[in-house]
């Protein structure tokens, strides 16, 4: 390989992960689209799901009964996610099961948990022993901890499942702030512009806007709020970057 065709260190990497898990309100929207895209070098992005309701930008819709079609990418492509809404949960695994080998398309299968309820960490862990009763090797698996309580008293009935299981974690694998992926979303704001660019000043970032925009961002009713939510967003979120490039690295690291 010749120096010009050498990858840069810098470079996001490429790999194939499916987020799932069947429990609800487990963060599998917000991880896929927040630290999990921004740190893949232009993933595709499927949604399995039942009613084509919550899609953005360039995500891809589909129902469970096409996932055939989803693993005919995967087999081309080598930077996808791939989302597995709760409703098409259980169509998903029995879509898998008709595909006998299907689960050799990802590298990852990343199951973002939530420690907010009993039954949520129950879900968690029969989702875990479906995918692995359907061929899903334990070493594939990677666990999200995502923490709305202090207490790890429901996480510990998840790691002795997974000491059992021989599946691999770390529970310091866990994002502490999601909002500002979407509060930048809203604003149309990509993320690397404010982490991997680092804007300069807010003055600067002023000036970019005012020309974008041909407005007087100090003296426009709607602007200069807009102003305001965009430095506050771009603050949070170089905030949180390393935090977040760390927890990517815990759970996908050694893969690149």
């Amino acid at each position: 390989m010749n120096n010009e065709n050498r990858p840069s260190k810098k470079s996001k990497p490429e790999f194939r992960v499916l987020i799932i898990n069947s429990s609800g309100n487990s963060t599998k929207t917000i991880t896929g689209r927040g630290p999990i895209r921004n740190r893949m070098r232009k993933p595709i992005y499927y949604k399995v799901g039942y009613i084509n309701e919550d899609i953005k930008g360039d995500e891809i819709f589909i129902t469970a009964d096409k996932l055939s079609s989803v693993h005919k990418t995967l087999m081309q492509s080598m930077s996808v996610i791939v989302e597995i809404e709760i409703a098409a949960y259980e169509k998903t695994i029995q879509k898998m099961q008709e595909m006998e080998g299907c689960h050799d398309d990802y590298d990852f299968v990343l199951i973002p948990v939530v420690n907010s309820s009993l039954k949520l960490i129950k879900d968690s862990i029969r989702t875990i022993e479906t995918l692995l009763s359907i061929g899903i090797p334990a070493d594939k698996i990677r666990i999200l901890f995502n923490r709305v309580s202090d207490s790890d008293e429901y996480f510990e009935l998840l790691t002795n499942k997974l000491d059992e299981l021989k599946i691999p974690y770390d529970l310091e694998a866990h994002i502490k702030n999601y909002e500002f992926y979407e509060q930048l979303d809203s604003l149309n704001i990509r993320y690397d512009e404010v982490t991997c660019n680092k804007l300069k000043a807010d003055e600067e970032h002023l000036k970019r806007l005012k020309n974008e925009s041909h407005l007087n961002l100090f003296t426009h009713r709607i602007s200069k709020p807009y102003f305001i939510e965009a430095v506050s967003a771009q603050r949070n979120a170089l905030a949180s970057k390393q935090q977040h490039d760390e927890v990517f690295n815990k759970l996908f690291g050694k893969f690149f």
